[in-house]
């Protein structure tokens, strides 16, 4: 399976968001446990007080003696304190704030052990009142609340409880129910519903993150196959402008050495010979690579496109040049520098033309500095200059010209040999020599095809054999 770095984030971002549900989830219990615990606390302070209403209303019932008797009374309300059962194994007690003592209550069982009125503490359920009021206090003649509701610690177990004031007996009645037993059934149906959310949401969340991975291979899919399309248009597309761009840059060259009768191969020739010298250099040279390879084997095609603003009656002159002449033909190297600089100048930085500019102004330098435009010396001249004058003598050497005959591969080696040092780079000319080869069999195809070329122009065999004499006698003169 592919890398994916979109599926890292889906399931990244689906795992916060299900941690935040979750979490929003656990929020969400704990309020509503919370807040129905409160509720189940209110409604069970309420059937306390229900109860303790009930029972207060017993002392002193109508047709009682006018005249109150505490003794009485309380030993009526203990009668009917026992007869009352308190839900949730709850208790009722009637308590002397004084003394804080046990006045009555329901049968002994139902008190818890270590009952202590003294420590006992209410949370008050109602934000009226305090928070948290002693229960003996809370009783006292000046304290105008005469009921109370809250939670309490009684005996190490929470409570709910009710206390009702019985100012004729100047005591409390105290009604309280486990919490513990009022809660059970709630912190079940909580427990049971945490669960069974958490495991809802978990799956949703399973189901979400598989659904967006799903859509997201989809579209990941259909993206990288539009993408291999684009690239696929942009690649042919690239291809198509590389190959317009040669052809226009050969199509120059061409011009400019068709005004020397010369067939476009010459710059054929050039190109390989100068890509040969430029891959062994590059070879052995880290700051050379296969760019600058490509770009010099093009960029020699236009080596001579100065010779466009040569006059035709110079360029083409089949006998020696005067000195005026020469000096005319050396200016082909300024012309077409200064053509292609002024092109690069519009382009900006190219790395192309800047190597077209360099083999145009100085592939006519010699290593020794007798050479032109500038009379440049040894490493003076560009490496990209350097190369291309070799190839271009050997193919001058090995090609027929109006005014010369070619010579064979040994013989303009031997020339080029002699020019090591002093016409040329020594390392250009090791590096031809480590490729002569190559040099040969090029130019061997070129004389091949000349030949090919000769015998179409002769009708007979006796018009080819009269050619190839007088090519012979015009060598002889030649050497």
């Amino acid at each position: 399976m592919k890398n994916k770095p979109g599926w890292l984030i889906v399931i990244l971002i689906s795992s916060v968001q299900l941690a935040l549900l979750l979490f929003a989830v656990m929020m969400l219990s704990s309020w509503f446990h919370t807040q129905t615990e409160e509720t189940i606390g209110q409604r069970t302070c309420n059937d306390n007080r229900t109860l303790a209403q009930q029972v207060t209303r017993s002392l002193n019932p109508p047709g009682s003696p006018k005249k109150f008797d505490p003794d009485s009374e309380l030993e009526r309300l203990s009668k009917k304190i026992e007869t009352i059962t308190v839900p949730n194994g709850g208790f009722i007690a009637v308590i002397n704030p004084q003394s804080a003592q046990i006045l009555c209550s329901a049968p002994e069982a139902a008190i818890p052990e270590n009952f202590d009125p003294e420590n006992i503490k209410l949370n008050m359920l109602s934000k009226s009142l305090e928070a948290q009021v002693d229960l003996l206090r809370s009783v006292a003649p000046n304290n105008r609340h005469r009921h109370f509701d809250g939670r309490a610690d009684i005996a190490g177990r929470e409570h709910f409880v009710s206390v009702e004031f019985l100012p004729k007996l100047n005591a409390i009645l105290m009604l309280g129910q486990p919490a513990k037993h009022s809660m059970t059934g709630l912190t079940d149906l909580i427990a049971n519903t945490q669960q069974l959310v958490f495991t809802a949401i978990l799956l949703l969340g399973l189901v979400s993150i598989s659904l967006i991975m799903s859509i997201l291979n989809r579209s990941y899919q259909k993206t990288e196959s539009i993408t291999e399309v684009l690239e696929s248009k942009v690649t042919q597309r690239e291809s198509e402008l590389l190959r317009t761009k040669n052809a226009v840059i050969f199509g120059l060259a061409k011009l400019a050495e068709s005004r020397d009768n010369d067939t476009g191969e010459h710059l054929e020739r050039i190109r390989s010979y100068v890509t040969i010298i430029a891959k062994d250099v590059a070879s052995r040279r880290e700051e050379l690579d296969d760019e600058w390879v490509r770009n010099l084997g093009l960029a020699s095609s236009l080596h001579d496109i100065g010779k466009v603003g040569v006059p035709d009656s110079i360029l083409l002159k089949p006998g020696p040049l005067t000195m005026e002449e020469r000096a005319v033909i050396e200016l082909h190297t300024v012309i077409g520098g200064e053509c292609l600089e002024a092109i690069q100048m519009r382009l900006g930085n190219n790395s192309f033309m800047h190597t077209a500019k360099q083999v145009a102004f100085f592939h006519h330098e010699r290593w020794d500095g007798s050479g032109y435009p500038h009379g440049l010396k040894e490493e003076e001249t560009p490496l990209s200059a350097r190369i291309v004058a070799v190839a271009d003598v050997y193919d001058a050497l090995t090609s027929k010209r109006p005014y010369k005959t070619s010579f064979g591969h040994f013989e303009s080696r031997a020339i080029i040999i002699s020019g090591s040092g002093s016409q040329f780079d020594p390392e250009i000319v090791d590096a031809f020599l480590r490729h002569e080869d190559e040099f040969r069999k090029i130019s061997e195809c070129q004389i091949e095809t000349e030949n090919r070329t000769k015998r179409k122009q002769f009708a007979t065999p006796e018009d080819l054999i009269k050619s190839l004499t007088d090519q012979n006698a015009e060598s002889q003169a030649m050497v």
